[in-house]
């Protein structure tokens, strides 16, 4: 869900590699208090007095951002198919690793920690290590945990909880690849407009005043507020011109944004002013990173917390429980990018040209 991008995006300089690590360190704070059975809410929770709190922050915000770049993406390929490969290779690899490392390295960890045999582990066909593998394969989450794994936890419902928004992350991507197709992010605009208004509307009335109102396969999903933030970061790019704002009006966007959190009414406008407030105020000035660390913390930090809770329990500070949480994290994170992430994204020239070439092969024939 957190996408890598050549930054060259509406010709503008900006920090979203900064806001990428700064949402994805949101969420590992949020999940240290809860994976951490320390029984408190995260400053953002406390401050909105319940209207969102930092996790939810940070994965609609990378919604957003991905709605923005991803748009961005589509403009820069040569065919929708450049494109699909893209997104694959950015996506599923490092996911892939993550998901075996979670069943065959973290998880036999966290079950032998309780004086529990790793050979009863490996010996468990109910829930097992391999179908966890499998039946996660294609990025839909079918099978939560691996059996007897939790039974010691903090939180039981999730073995690494975090994975669950990408395939959500990549059906937004395909609603890129139509609306793409269809010229819907460039010549025809004002149907994209009209669309992305219908779907706000929804979201705006349906989920938070009638669940009777809007299509049900939109409301009763756990990902809407997700698909309506990679709407809004997609709409802003395709109207870039009117909706990238200059400093003074980042600044009245971010204090309106501060004002809702603080006194109410955030959580019925949030996806949009997420993405106005996020993307304007990262835009305002240029930060990189040499290593794009992000996407490893979001998919590793969820594992790793709750394998801190089965050596230390909640006995740790909680500061000192989100510290050692966020080092291993990042060096999870920098092994991700360097050693699976990067090489594919290298990959992608080469699937380029493979692709072009067949795609004009098959024309001229």
């Amino acid at each position: 869900m957190i996408e890598y991008i050549t930054q060259k995006t509406a010709d503008k300089k900006n920090a979203f590699d900064l806001l990428r690590l700064l949402l994805a360190i949101s969420v590992l704070i949020t999940h240290a208090l809860l994976l951490g059975g320390y029984k408190l809410y995260d400053p953002l929770h406390t401050l909105s007095k319940g209207q969102t709190n930092l996790a939810e922050l940070g994965v609609m915000g990378f919604f957003t951002l991905s709605g923005y770049l991803i748009s961005a993406s589509f403009e820069r390929s040569a065919n929708p198919a450049v494109f699909a490969s893209h997104r694959l290779l950015r996506i599923l690899p490092a996911y892939w690793v993550c998901l075996v490392l979670t069943a065959f390295v973290f998880a036999p960890i966290i079950y032998s920690i309780k004086d529990r045999h790793v050979a009863d582990y490996f010996a468990n066909n109910s829930g097992s290590a391999i179908n966890y593998v499998w039946k996660n394969f294609f990025l839909k989450i079918n099978q939560w945990s691996i059996a007897g794994v939790l039974d010691f936890a903090s939180y039981k419902d999730s073995l690494n909880g975090s994975l669950w928004s990408l395939y959500p992350e990549m059906q937004c991507y395909c609603f890129t690849l139509l609306a793409g197709v269809f010229g819907l992010l460039k010549k025809n605009s004002i149907p994209y407009l009209i669309i992305s208004i219908t779907v706000f509307a929804f979201f705006a009335i349906g989920f938070n005043f009638s669940k009777g109102f809007g299509p049900t396969i939109l409301l009763l999903s756990p990902a809407f507020k997700l698909y309506i933030s990679y709407v809004a970061g997609s709409l802003i790019y395709v109207f870039r011109d009117k909706l990238i704002f200059n400093k003074m009006e980042t600044i009245f966007i971010a204090g309106f944004s501060l004002l809702l959190i603080k006194f109410g009414g955030f959580h019925l406008l949030s996806p949009l002013l997420i993405a106005l407030t996020l993307i304007n105020v990262f835009q305002l000035f240029s930060f990189r990173l040499k290593y794009d660390i992000s996407y490893g913390i979001y998919i590793y930090s969820f594992i790793v917390e709750q394998l801190l809770y089965q050596i230390f329990g909640n006995s740790l500070p909680v500061v000192a429980f989100i510290g050692i949480a966020l080092v291993i994290s990042v060096i999870l994170g920098w092994a991700s990018h360097l050693l699976v992430e990067k090489p594919f994204i290298n990959l992608k020239k080469t699937t380029d040209v493979l692709l072009i070439r067949s795609i004009n092969s098959n024309k001229s024939k």
